[in-house]
């Protein structure tokens, strides 16, 4: 893909990304609603017809507790807004804490995830070290430089 190609795309990731956060944070309050009825995220898979339909769910540890699931996927994607606003687009970063906090000690889980993530984001996951880190340390070391994303409205590019 060339550099032109690569831009035009961008914005069309941004919000396919943007989405699955949505979609992320639905499951959340999914499990949130019904976390004190199962002991494991693959009993609540088993038992709720109403979390089937969020896949990460089926990626994730089905061992997991739902409470687990919920601090897991909260720190996994809190940084993921503000970088979908970032001027530069952070590519290693989304991916990078999403691995560390939902699928450490799950490859199998992960490269399923990635699978699916890039039916829409061609490069996500791609690049990454191999020890994933948490958002918090990620979120931290983000560039102190103003992004023309950081005020609203956005300035009217001429």
């Amino acid at each position: 893909m060339t550099k032109h190609e690569t831009a035009t795309q961008e914005p069309y990731e941004r919000r396919a990304l943007l989405l699955h956060l949505g979609d992320v944070l639905e499951a959340v309050f999914c499990v949130s609603q019904c976390a004190d009825e199962y002991a494991s995220i693959g009993d609540a898979l088993k038992s709720n017809d109403a979390l089937a339909g969020f896949t990460l769910l089926g990626f994730i540890n089905p061992d997991m507790a739902p409470r687990e699931f919920i601090r897991r996927a909260s720190g996994a994607f809190f940084v993921w807004p503000k970088a979908l606003l970032d001027e530069t687009l952070n590519r290693p970063m989304l991916a990078n804490t999403v691995k560390h906090d939902l699928f450490a000690g799950r490859k199998e889980g992960w490269n399923a995830y990635v699978q699916e993530r890039r039916k829409e984001v061609s490069w996500f996951g791609e690049n990454l070290p191999d020890e994933a880190r948490s958002a918090a340390p990620a979120h931290e070391a983000a560039t102190p430089e103003p992004s023309r994303y950081a005020t609203w409205p956005w300035p009217n590019e001429s």
